[in-house]
């Protein structure tokens, strides 16, 4: 029997069958490598102003908190398009993202699989301030599609481009409908709830903010279902496994409780 076995065994060293398997697993781990190579260099070539234009809004949005998304007098329009052209800064890094990363997988890259919990997240049906469909849109119009390589426009090409085309305008048109109702509590705290997910991932993704600031949270102004949310639906469920860790929806004298009572 072991003769026969040991016959088997140069039968098949002998036909090649012991070379085609090294070259396979070779082969595999040579793809396996360049993905994850891959994956990196488009998050070290993406991230930084990905969180840049997240932090641009986190620090507007707690600005407003602070004043209880009130505006001097006669600055609402300002505010308004400073926001407008903010969340589509935003997209528009999403859509680059997104176009130069064809077939290529961030889950290859730990903070690659972090950024895409923050996104699926932040374009949840119970998160997102428009649909999907309309923030490609509005991150296209703000993207220079015809450079090499893609880029944000500047604030001053946004507004024009949206002055001079009424196509523009109208896939706009979600995104400034809900702006136009920031006086309204829930859009309010839909923003806010929106805000605290881009101060996670900032924190989160850029711990030690070399690229962003340090901003303090605000949980004062989230109301009681907000704060809901955002523990149970935002940390429990999207950001489960990320490293995210809830310190917006609690107050340095509510941790301080939390923390003697342990």
């Amino acid at each position: 029997m072991t003769s026969t076995w040991w016959s088997l065994l140069s039968a098949a060293v002998s036909g090649g069958l012991v070379v085609k398997l090294i070259d396979y697993v070779i082969s595999f781990l040579t793809h396996s490598v360049k993905k994850k190579k891959n994956a990196k260099r488009l998050v070290d070539e993406h991230l930084d102003p990905l969180l840049k234009t997240a932090d641009a809004i986190c620090g507007k949005t707690l600005s407003l908190a602070d004043r209880d998304f009130s505006t001097p007098h006669g600055t609402l329009k300002q505010e308004l398009v400073a926001l407008t052209y903010l969340y589509s800064a935003f997209w528009s890094r999403l859509v680059i993202l997104d176009r130069e990363s064809l077939g290529v997988s961030l889950n290859q890259d730990k903070r690659g699989r972090k950024l895409v919990a923050f996104r699926a997240c932040l374009e949840s049906q119970r998160i997102r301030l428009v649909d999907k469909t309309h923030q490609i849109a509005i991150g296209e119009i703000a993207t220079e599609m015809d450079s090499s390589p893609y880029r944000t426009t500047t604030i001053v090409n946004f507004t024009r481009r949206i002055a001079e085309s009424d196509y523009y305008s109208v896939w706009l048109e979600p995104l400034k409908s809900q702006l136009g109702n920031i006086h309204i509590k829930k859009t309010r705290q839909r923003m806010l709830v929106y805000g605290v997910i881009l101060h996670a991932m900032i924190d989160t993704l850029d711990q030690n903010h070399t690229s962003t600031h340090t901003r303090s949270p605000r949980p004062n102004k989230l109301s009681r279902d907000s704060k809901r949310k955002v523990d149970h639906l935002v940390f429990k469920t999207y950001l489960k496994g990320t490293g995210a860790i809830n310190r917006y929806t609690s107050s340095k004298k509510d941790a301080r409780r939390a923390h003697r009572t342990h």
